[in-house]
């Protein structure tokens, strides 16, 4: 029952990503967010089921593909290959809300198929126990069990990539140097997300906690509660109101950091983690849009790649039972983990997005944005009762 709890916990994740996406694009976009989350999803399971199982069952501490599993595996691996195969999908499920509202559909899956196929299977195979052998990261003392490294981390990362080489959205960035406000079109949609995906954090990461699960399930509570409390005071001392894209975002970063050592924290150490989470993802989106210049309409790479980096140093700091040396030993490998990952994820990302670019157009047209990528790319709109059901622009395209 345990892999199909993780199992449900992963795919939960995964359906809160695309109400969030939905609700956090504008009307115009948001059937075609929905979509983007379902094809991913589908692109994601057959690249994983076709290569990526075959990497992470190769045994190899480093690299290696076990040509028996390619294109399927014997009836006793399928239990764990379901459980691997959904966690994939929270990796993957990044992209799609980052790229929102600009990037053209087909080039976009493309990151779908590099993520389960090829970066979390080699991250994965370093990080963890399998086979009866330890990846090489795993061997310095390295420590994730709920995915913030080996999911989080890699999805948050390529798809900053990809929002770097797609650009940002027309009319969000302005000459003088500011940021354009644009927000989604269901603020209420992002909150009914941001509750699904706290109910997936909870079974996933109990599942993925083994003899501490019921452990990691209080801790997963407790770090979600703080954070939420941090950023709705953030919002309030900043703005002298309650964010409510700060709240959630807060929530989020909390439970994306409590992934990495939910099972071995304290609950005190789990309020700490979610507390300096909530704080942090909040300030790092901040930071992204207004300092660095990188537009992302869901928030998702500080969410998931500031909270996942967050939670991997924190755990070794507030974990029961470490020596003030086991503290500090666990704390460096967890800092080359993250140094390996991002390097990974980036290298490879930035060969796929060349080629991408390369290859074609992986923008949608001004006109199209315009539209809405609904109309231009699907010929469909979300809320045809008020919304416009025919492309008026459609000239501008012939230019």
């Amino acid at each position: 029952m345990e892999p199909l709890l993780c199992a449900l916990g992963a795919l939960l994740i995964r359906a809160g990503f695309a109400i969030h996406g939905a609700g956090m694009s504008r009307s115009k976009n948001s059937a075609g967010a929905v979509v983007r989350h379902l094809c991913d999803f589908c692109v994601a399971v057959l690249a994983f089921w076709a290569i990526g199982y075959a990497i992470i069952s190769s045994g190899s501490r480093f690299f290696g593909v076990r040509g028996g599993a390619l294109f399927g595996i014997n009836e006793s691996e399928t239990p764990m290959m379901i459980v691997q195969t959904v966690a994939v999908l929270i990796a993957t499920g990044i992209v799609p809300g980052v790229l929102a509202e600009r990037a053209r559909f087909w080039p976009s899956l493309a990151s779908a198929i590099l993520l389960a196929a090829v970066v979390v299977p080699v991250v994965v195979l370093w990080t963890l126990k399998w086979v009866d052998q330890e990846g090489w990261l795993a061997r310095t003392g390295y420590t994730d069990a709920g995915g913030a490294g080996w999911l989080h981390l890699p999805g948050a990362l390529c798809a900053a990539v990809g929002a770097v080489f797609v650009g940002a959205r027309t009319g969000k960035f302005n000459r003088d140097g500011s940021s354009t406000a644009i927000p989604g079109h269901s603020l209420p949609l992002v909150g009914v997300g941001v509750f699904v995906q706290l109910l997936g954090f909870f079974f996933f990461v109990t599942a993925t906690a083994g003899s501490h699960a019921y452990t990691a399930a209080m801790n997963v509570l407790l770090a979600g509660a703080a954070g939420g409390v941090a950023s709705t005071l953030l919002g309030k001392f900043r703005y002298y109101k309650p964010d409510i894209h700060l709240t959630y975002a807060g929530v989020i970063g909390a439970l994306v950091a409590i992934s990495a050592g939910a099972g071995v924290v304290p609950g005190l150490g789990a309020v700490l983690i979610g507390a300096v989470a909530g704080v942090v993802v909040p300030m790092a989106i901040l930071s992204l849009d207004v300092m660095l210049r990188i537009d992302d309409p869901s928030g998702g790479i500080a969410i998931h790649g500031g909270g996942a980096i967050w939670g991997l140093i924190a755990t070794p700091l507030v974990a029961r039972g470490l020596t003030t040396g086991q503290r500090f030993k666990t704390l460096g490998a967890q800092l080359l983990g993250t140094a390996a990952i991002a390097l990974l994820t980036v290298v490879l990302s930035v060969v796929l997005w060349t080629l991408l670019k390369r290859l074609g157009k992986v923008r949608a047209s001004e006109a199209d944005e315009f539209d809405g990528l609904d109309l231009a790319e699907h010929d469909v709109g979300a809320y045809p009762d008020f919304q416009q059901n025919t492309i008026k622009s459609y000239h501008l395209r012939e230019v």
